[in-house]
């Protein structure tokens, strides 16, 4: 396809900003210019689009393209989505022109001069034997396998498939209609990594029944070849049953953190970023509490989980510029494989080790937020014990035929031991530089 010199940004409605090629066509770059509709609507320094692009203040060309960055894959991903679009991986622009129409959150990119509501835009039937040929040639090439299919992209190194569904008929999203259900692959049935699909269903159910979050996910098999499907909830259903979009960024994005470097999206040693701090920042300097990133930071470690990186906690930002932390989304268990690697992508009180971390040191960290002990403890405790018993009723409702009794036993028996040691917490104990010293929970290896 042939690239556009301009593109232009709606957000909600409104042309929010003009995008052009950087200075001498330097593929690098993305200039970026606000729209007279946009300081109108949402007023000079609004985040509405992005916590590190506020309306009206000159974006450098850099953070701009680092920005539109974090809405494309990567890895190889990346450079099948390229391969398919006829421009070269490293080539935001041109990757943004095309896939543009249906990325993550509301944002809707198309040429200038392009109306942001598709004309053509409509759902088609496809069989369940279209749905795993797609997803297996997923593996090699995009999911966008028929020129028909809307253009579409989401960030990640995992290929996937983008369909929507209406009950149990899965469509094809054509001439733009936006998609509405995430497909992707297992692992190798014969990997460490085989019931990963299995447990990040247990962990969204959970999730579920405790407030966290309201992502529907279950396990497909195509064709013998076993997957998951994931409601996307930027996607809701309007009170008229229209198909809505909630705009997001994901932690990467509200930081301007370059993510080319995959292993970028984790703290690991001294790095300041990224970190829980600065996700705490972004939902306080748009006025929203961050005890919901704490009750999800609790929810995570307490379930093993070691890939909550920064692409992994997400913002939601409303029509009217207000932040809120995303649901959780691509949560598992991990702690009970042989290959885990026994670390939380971001530090907790400057600790990345599960082995380490305390519930001691997930208070120290959210009062290093300016969240107060009081609040903090609660927060903890309640998060972990509504976990404990919503782990009960999934391990007793059969549901979940996937996740091994290893599984069950090592996350069950961790978080139980969390609750004893929250049950613990005296208020006022803990501050700032000086904690207490709790109890230290060691992971439960396979064969432990």
């Amino acid at each position: 396809m042939t690239v556009p010199d301009e593109l232009s940004v709606w957000l909600y409605g409104t042309h929010i900003a003009s995008l052009s090629r950087g200075p001498r066509g330097r593929t690098d770059r993305i200039v970026l210019s606000w729209t007279p509709e946009a300081e109108a609507r949402w007023g000079i320094g609004s985040r509405v689009l992005s916590n590190i692009l506020p309306i009206g203040e000159d974006v450098h060309p850099i953070k701009a393209r680092v920005f539109f960055d974090g809405y494309l894959p990567e890895g190889q991903s990346r450079t099948h989505h390229a391969v398919e679009a006829g421009v070269e991986p490293t080539d935001t622009f041109g990757l943004i022109a095309t896939y543009g129409r249906d990325l993550a959150g509301a944002a809707i990119v198309v040429a200038s001069g392009e109306s942001p509501e598709p004309t053509q835009a409509r759902y088609e039937p496809i069989d369940i034997e279209e749905v795993s040929r797609r997803l297996a040639k997923a593996t090699l090439h995009t999911g966008r396998l028929d020129a028909r299919d809307s253009f579409a992209s989401l960030p990640g190194m995992v290929p996937k498939v983008l369909l929507h569904r209406d009950g149990e008929t899965w469509l094809a999203c054509r001439g733009g209609a936006p998609s509405t259900w995430i497909v992707k692959r297992s692992h190798d049935a014969d990997g460490p990594a085989a019931d990963v699909i299995d447990t990040e269903v247990l962990a969204l159910r959970c999730a579920e029944r405790i407030g966290l979050g309201n992502v529907r996910a279950e396990i497909l098999t195509l064709d013998g070849m076993r997957a998951i499907a994931v409601a996307r909830y930027d996607r809701p259903r309007t009170r008229g049953g229209a198909i809505g979009r909630v705009h997001q960024e994901d932690l990467a994005q509200a930081i301007g953190l370059n993510t080319d470097d995959a292993n970028r999206k984790f703290q690991r040693g001294p790095a300041q970023m990224p970190s829980l701090r600065q996700a705490a920042r972004v939902l306080s300097s748009a006025g929203a509490d961050p005890d919901p990133l704490l009750a999800l930071v609790t929810f995570s470690f307490a379930l093993g989980n070691t890939d909550m990186h920064a692409k992994n906690i997400s913002f939601l930002r409303s029509p009217r510029g207000r932040a809120l932390l995303a649901p959780a989304y691509d949560v598992s268990l991990h702690l009970h494989a042989k290959d885990n690697n026994g670390h939380f992508a971001l530090q907790v009180n400057a600790k990345s080790s599960f082995d380490e971390i305390s519930v001691d040191d997930l208070i120290l960290e959210a009062v290093g937020w300016e969240l107060p002990v009081g609040r903090a403890e609660q927060t903890v405790l309640r998060t972990l014990t509504d976990l404990e018993r919503a782990l009960e009723s999934e391990r007793v409702s059969g549901s979940n035929p996937g996740v091994s009794d290893l599984a069950w036993d090592n996350v069950q028996d961790r978080v139980g031991r969390l609750v004893v040691a929250a049950r613990g917490l005296t208020s006022g104990v803990v501050s700032p530089g000086r904690g207490r010293r709790g109890p230290r929970l060691q992971s439960r290896r396979p064969g432990a």
